[in-house]
């Protein structure tokens, strides 16, 4: 006698036994059992992850351009689910890059063999390693949220092009007041781009004189910043400290600005980085140079590493150390040459 089974989803039944799950493509079908305990995500991501195998069986019956269940196909998808990140357009930005080399292949069907391919395409037309890294990161995000996290995604096993060593370089201070002024002045773009000016100039002000990344202004809120103690008191950012950030004048005046143009919350940095472009930012150089010339200006004007790592809120002084030992060594040096005996 055939025991009886209830369906609890599709191709997922309870016995007395425990869960089986079945999977079908074709005219090849699997199935495997599960104890009673176990998590439905966790067993449709196995349907999920054997299908994709089951497909790569057959590829050789599938259409050389299928349409349902693409990776152009299911991308809209993805994206809507994302569409409240702050990072969404860069993100979108990188998956698009995917269109031209997985667009038309079954998503279910696409391995690391594509993956590899799409990375050496992308060495020869020159992309940083760094531009690379994202967008395979992207990738197996979009695996994750759609699939499940148990689901072993195409990135999986593929080795990335080692990304450049940190050379942190300052921009000149001049350049900072230029683009300030520019900004404050509220100068548009021929074409009419630029409203957001006032903005930007709130969150430049901020970013140029604290040194703070981009994520941790976004999470600022009102009762962070004590004008009256000056400071700020700064969350946590990319699994670093949380930091109590004495105020100077400076930054007293940058966070009155901030406050005066209501710059609170969210914001694109890719947005920011075009507009701040238009009013004098070279090109090529990324705005987290801000950053960088904050902690260099710190070592030169008498900072040790130890005061860096605490302003910059890295959890490992090694971090600080990679970026912004060459110079200390330099200000060492110079100090060390200024050092006679005269014996």
């Amino acid at each position: 006698m055939t025991p009886r089974r209830t369906r609890i989803a599709e191709g997922v039944y309870r016995d007395r036994w425990g869960v089986a799950a079945t999977v079908k493509v074709g005219r090849i079908q699997r199935e495997r059992r599960f104890p009673a305990e176990e998590s439905l995500d966790r067993i449709k991501s196995w349907q999920i992850q054997t299908r994709a195998e089951l497909d790569g069986e057959k590829d050789d019956e599938a259409p050389k351009t299928p349409t349902r269940g693409t990776f152009a196909d299911d991308l809209p998808r993805y994206l809507k689910q994302i569409a409240g990140r702050v990072s969404y357009k860069s993100d979108r930005s990188h998956l698009m890059a995917w269109i031209p080399l997985i667009g038309t292949t079954k998503r279910s069907a696409i391995k690391a063999a594509h993956v590899r391919v799409a990375i050496a395409t992308w060495q020869t037309a020159k992309k940083s390693a760094r531009t690379i890294r994202h967008r395979v990161r992207v990738l197996r995000e979009l695996y994750q949220t759609l699939d499940g996290a148990h689901v072993k995604s195409p990135t999986k096993g593929v080795k990335l092009p080692r990304p450049d060593d940190p050379h942190p370089t300052p921009v000149p201070l001049a350049l900072i007041r230029k683009v300030a002024k520019s900004l404050k002045a509220g100068k548009r773009h021929a074409k009419g781009y630029g409203d957001d000016s006032d903005l930007c100039y709130a969150r430049f002000l901020v970013r140029a004189t604290t040194g703070q990344r981009p994520s941790q202004i976004m999470r600022a809120v009102p009762a962070d910043v004590d004008l009256k103690r000056k400071v700020w008191f700064v969350r946590a950012g990319k699994r670093g400290h949380a930091i109590p950030l004495p105020l100077n004048a400076e930054m007293l005046r940058a966070w009155k600005t901030f406050a005066q143009a209501k710059a609170w919350g969210k914001f694109d940095t890719r947005s920011f980085s075009k507009t701040i472009r238009r009013h004098g930012w070279p090109t090529g150089t990324r705005p987290y140079a801000l950053r960088h010339t904050f902690a260099i200006d710190l070592l030169r004007g008498g900072a040790d590493l130890g005061d860096v790592q605490g302003l910059l809120g890295h959890r490992q002084i090694d971090t600080t150390r990679r970026f912004y030992a060459p110079i200390l060594l330099s200000r060492l040096k110079r100090a060390s040459a200024k050092r006679d005996l005269k014996l």
